[in-house]
């Protein structure tokens, strides 16, 4: 639940906080300009290579004279897999629902709430969204005493900025801000911190990043302990692609089995929809061995296994392992990815996760309220 309840914010505070925002995301933008003007040169004797994922490199930033003791700073760049509307539709959360499911696929918090919405997203642009959230990080040690949690309470502006020339530059700030109702809770240490992402679409399949990241952890934490919360922060947008994928599965299963309702059930052959292989009709009743969206048959070697999240209805995180062929799953990462963001975030209709998509086993964790646990339970592949 809402740690602090409703966060109400007249509006000046809004205006204000939108001012602040705007002109951080503008500053950022002109910082990514920079970069692209020097060739995407990073500076080694201020910057140390501290992590990778492939092409893409976390820094974190040497310690000078000038240097505060306890702040650490990070750098993230190098080209994301997925298109710049993937990567986009993979970060954006406006909703508590929608910070469930990222929260799934990425495990960047392990609680949360939102606070305040200052702007939604709308059909002309459906990644655009302001808010205030709350998060707390679960820290290795808290649970024996030797360090706390840390929690923090920002703001969190996301969308798609259009330069002069007409480019598409999407961005992702977190700021930490505070209020007189978001004070310090009991046994958690409140940190501040300051991430921007910066997204540009290179090319068909490959979407530029360039991310900053300040984090001020306060209190008890061993500084290599905050440094690696860093490192996790901002190699997080490594993610950000396939978390959209997969939201846009889960949409295309939507609209399959509104379908299946209306048309019922497709009849296939007993041979598998991929390479042809027969299969035993006993076989065709296991769910393990159907194609959730197309509901053809598949054998065992050709099987794709997908672990979905979804929202029940009763507002629970629901995790599933279904199974798909190859050609729907190249279709569903070829559908429109505006349009099935401007279904979960403008015409509000969340992943619900529906008895009818499978009969096999889920695993469920209980989030009502706010976010209690970003790694639900594993279960039999199927």
């Amino acid at each position: 639940m809402n740690p602090f309840g409703d966060l109400h914010l007249s509006g000046e505070d809004q205006t204000e906080l939108l001012e602040i925002a705007d002109a951080l995301v503008q500053a950022k933008i002109e910082e990514y300009k920079n970069y692209l003007k020097m060739n995407k040169t990073i500076d080694q004797a201020s910057w140390k290579e501290c992590a990778s994922a492939g092409p893409v490199k976390t820094f974190i930033e040497r310690k000078s004279s000038n240097s505060a003791v306890n702040m650490i700073s990070g750098l993230m760049v190098g080209p994301l897999v997925g298109t710049l509307d993937e990567v986009m539709f993979g970060l954006v959360s406006p909703t508590l629902e929608s910070m469930r499911i990222k929260a799934s696929y990425l495990h960047d918090f392990s609680a949360a709430s939102v606070l305040a919405t200052i702007v939604e997203p709308n059909e002309e642009d459906p990644f655009r969204s302001v808010v205030i959230k709350w998060i707390e990080i679960d820290i290795p040690g808290a649970i024996m005493g030797i360090v706390r949690n840390r929690d923090y309470v920002y703001v969190e502006s996301t969308g798609i900025h259009h330069d002069d020339n007409g480019e598409r530059i999407g961005y992702h700030l977190i700021h930490s801000v505070s209020f007189p109702q978001t004070t310090e809770r009991p046994g958690r240490v409140r940190g501040n911190m300051a991430l921007c992402g910066i997204f540009r679409q290179e090319g068909p399949d490959k979407t530029d990043c360039r991310g900053t990241s300040v984090l001020i952890p306060r209190g008890d934490i061993i500084p290599s302990m905050a440094m690696a919360r860093m490192v996790n922060a901002t190699m997080a947008g490594v993610n950000y692609t396939y978390c959209g994928q997969m939201k846009k599965i889960v949409w295309l299963l939507d609209l399959k089995h509104a379908e299946r309702k209306e048309l019922g059930t497709p009849v296939w052959e007993p041979v598998c929809i991929t390479c042809s292989k027969p299969i035993k009709t006993s076989r065709l009743r296991n769910t393990k061995l159907t194609c959730k969206l197309c509901f053809g048959a598949l054998c065992r070697s050709c099987k794709v296994i997908k672990k979905l999240s979804f929202i029940s209805p009763d507002l629970e995180l629901t995790q599933s392992k279904l199974s798909f062929c190859v050609k729907c799953l190249i279709n569903a990462n070829r559908l429109d990815t505006l349009e099935a963001a401007r279904s979960q975030f403008v015409y509000g209709r969340p992943a619900y996760h529906s008895a009818n998509i499978s009969n096999g086993t889920s695993y469920m964790c209980s989030l009502s309220g706010s976010i209690a646990s970003s790694t639900p339970r594993s279960s039999d592949d199927y």
